[in-house]
């Protein structure tokens, strides 16, 4: 078990990539903290996985309200005795985030992609020093290192994942020396709970060529994400910070 005796945080663990990555994390053995607003989802992964011999938590909180988020870990702290990995998971475009998008649009957008990480990266930091170093993973897209592609990511969450390699760059270089490794994921399209209502709703000629333009000709399962978190955050990434793994199947947009 990669992870075993490791204390987890994920973030949007309710659902899609942030389910499978708490998911995997519980059968590397990390004792993990599924973080999400939405309850009811949390509630049926309690229900579903509560005879798993690998202890869990499930907290119900905004990740882009700074009470919330402090909350959610110290409860995990408290809970587990510290915290060694975050996962920050939480994203998604809100409303119309074209250019010609309302500036309220583009604030929910920005507070859900980049404040949620800097919130969780911020409230976490004190536990890390504690125990001596830790593991910080990066959610972004495709769309953060490319850019977007029409109908399919708002020039708002492209830019905002942008925010989060920068925030991975530069947080890397700020804790290195407390132990601390900073490394991020861009997924490209994945088959997600949204994914899959995303890939329904695509017009055939938008979906075509997108898997045209995409070597390996299909969009990824969240379990082929889970697995390069695993990595990131186990020892087998020791010398891996402030980098950024793009897993989008060969589909690279300049």
């Amino acid at each position: 078990m990669k992870l075993k005796g490791r204390i987890a945080i994920v973030t949007g663990a309710a659902m899609g990539i942030g389910r499978a990555i708490g998911l995997a994390f519980r059968n590397e053995g990390a004792r993990t903290a599924f973080v999400d607003i939405n309850a009811d989802e949390l509630g049926r992964i309690a229900r579903n996985h509560s005879g798993s011999s690998h202890e869990f938590l499930t907290i119900v909180a905004d990740a882009t309200q700074a009470a919330d988020v402090e909350r959610a870990v110290q409860e995990t702290a408290r809970h587990f005795g510290g915290i060694d990995i975050l996962v920050n998971n939480v994203g998604g475009a809100v409303g119309n985030g074209g250019i010609s998008g309302s500036e309220a649009d583009w604030d929910a957008t920005f507070a859900l992609c980049f404040k949620s990480q800097f919130l969780f990266c911020r409230a976490v930091l004190p536990a890390m020093r504690s125990r001596g170093g830790g593991r910080i993973v990066n959610i972004s897209s495709n769309a953060g290192k490319y850019r977007s592609n029409t109908g399919i990511s708002s020039i708002a969450y492209s830019a905002a994942k942008a925010a989060v390699l920068q925030l991975t760059r530069s947080l890397a270089h700020s804790v290195g020396g407390d132990g601390i490794t900073v490394n991020s994921i861009a997924p490209g399209s994945v088959l997600s709970d949204a994914g899959v209502e995303e890939y329904k709703s695509m017009e055939p000629s938008l979906r075509d060529r997108v898997l045209s333009e995409t070597p390996l000709g299909y969009f990824a399962d969240p379990k082929e994400i889970a697995a390069i978190a695993v990595f990131l955050a186990s020892d087998d990434a020791s010398y891996m910070t402030g980098t950024t793994i793009v897993a989008n199947g060969g589909w690279c947009t300049t």
